[in-house]
């Protein structure tokens, strides 16, 4: 594809030659003749110059006259305007529409004709899934589930009964939608008797769920993912939890049930929140913090337990030095010790 036309798809402005072809798209630092590549973070702006990249996606914001030798498609956001490239023209997850004669479908299931399903995918009875929805080898998909538009459900990927997923929904391998929640009543002799799971999972549309992911079924009512979320690989999402429209989780992150995170939130890596929580709307939370309290209040938060982000940073350069500070207070409480015997002397 013509790199004039690339600008013309993100109706952008171009700079450079009519005639330069885009083969591929590589990174700033390792691209080569005839690819695309992007500058999005000033950090990387000194391999302009030596780029042999042959057109270059930037934002306003750069000098282009220093670089007359150079091609450049001009935009508010390089990196948004990038991540469109890569989606329009390498989105490897296309198929033909087919339904393999391997897979195994419910009479009682129906399946759009644009669908595709691949070998070896099981469907139950009552199953639902809409137009260019994309189901991948060996997925299974219990009975009385619906499942949107545009989804694409990767490999040995498993949803459980009674299940809903929006519309341009993404499950990657290995992730079980709806699996029991973790509910025992505890008997006086110490025994843990199940309770029966018998809520669902709802999971709204442009939702994007990473590989080996656990989500289980709301006791009662339903374990909800709302619109525009995005969950990270190896992450754990209790029953009955809530996580609002275009909030961040990232891997390793454990939110125990009935919890309930709001709007635009972040939850970094191995964050843990405890149960029966509230986190408002536009919270970050850093790495490896633990959350036992509800956060009522936008912010960044840090620490076990959790608490303002500017105060741990100030904690957390004092702690290094608490060793000599000790060794300073015994030295002074020694001092005041013999102060004060001499005074009684």
């Amino acid at each position: 594809m013509k790199a004039k036309d690339i600008a013309q798809l993100l109706n952008a402005q171009y700079h450079g030659s009519e005639d330069i072809e885009i083969t591929g798209i590589s990174s700033i630092e390792k691209a080569q003749k005839h690819q695309l590549t992007f500058l999005s973070n000033k950090k990387y702006e000194k391999f302009l110059s030596s780029t042999d990249a042959a057109c270059i996606i930037v934002d306003k914001s750069i000098d282009i006259k220093q670089y007359p030798d150079k091609a450049f498609i001009i935009c508010d956001d390089a990196y948004f305007c990038f991540a469109k490239v890569v989606k329009t023209l390498f989105d490897n997850a296309k198929r033909e529409p087919k339904i393999s004669d391997k897979a195994t479908i419910d009479k009682s299931a129906t399946v759009d004709k644009t669908c595709t399903i691949e070998d070896f995918v099981f469907i139950e009875e009552n199953v639902e899934i809409g137009e260019n929805s994309i189901i991948m080898p060996f997925v299974y998909i219990g009975k009385d589930t619906k499942i949107g538009k545009n989804c694409i459900i990767y490999p040995s990927v498993t949803i459980r009964e009674n299940c809903f997923i929006g519309n341009n929904v993404i499950i990657h391998s290995g992730s079980v939608i709806g699996s029991d929640g973790f509910g025992y009543a505890h008997t006086k002799d110490n025994k843990h008797i199940k309770i029966p799971q018998i809520g669902n999972v709802v999971i709204e549309d442009d939702v994007e769920i990473g590989s080996n992911v656990s989500i289980d079924r709301a006791a009662l009512d339903s374990t909800i993912i709302k619109k525009g979320a995005k969950i990270d690989n190896l992450v754990q999402i209790a029953h009955n939890v809530v996580i609002g429209e275009n909030t961040i989780v990232v891997a390793q992150t454990g939110i125990s049930g009935s919890s309930k995170i709001g709007n635009n939130v972040i939850l970094a890596g191995q964050t843990g929140i405890a149960g029966h929580l509230e986190i408002a709307d536009g919270v970050i939370i850093t790495a490896k913090s633990g959350v036992g309290s509800s956060i009522k209040k936008a912010g960044v938060y840090s620490g076990i337990p959790i608490y303002e982000h500017k105060k741990w940073l100030r904690s957390s350069a004092v702690t290094p030095k608490l060793s000599d500070m000790y060794k300073k207070l015994k030295e002074l409480e020694k001092k005041i010790e013999e102060l004060e015997n001499n005074d009684r002397d």
